[in-house]
């Protein structure tokens, strides 16, 4: 694992603390959550508006599309 210091503005922080508590996670975990769930979302995004238009899309594409969507189910699974 690597360490990486960020800078958050206190409006994240209390988001954060929030959404830890509610959870029962840590604030990494929330906060490594959240990150995967973003960085997913702009390939998601694209897979589903090619979806969308009538293109087919990868075998890789729909696998990482259904990834992201149980990953998404399961964190707010968690989060409730």
């Amino acid at each position: 694992m690597t360490i990486l210091p960020v800078n958050v503005d206190d409006d994240l922080i209390e988001l954060l603390d929030a959404q830890a508590a509610k959870s029962g996670r840590s604030r990494s975990e929330v906060l490594a959550a959240a990150i995967r769930r973003g960085l997913g979302g702009g390939r998601l995004a694209e897979t589903l508006a090619a979806y969308r238009t009538g293109a087919e899309i990868s075998e890789d594409d729909a696998m990482a599309l259904a990834n992201t969507e149980l990953a998404a189910l399961r964190a707010k699974r968690v989060d409730r």
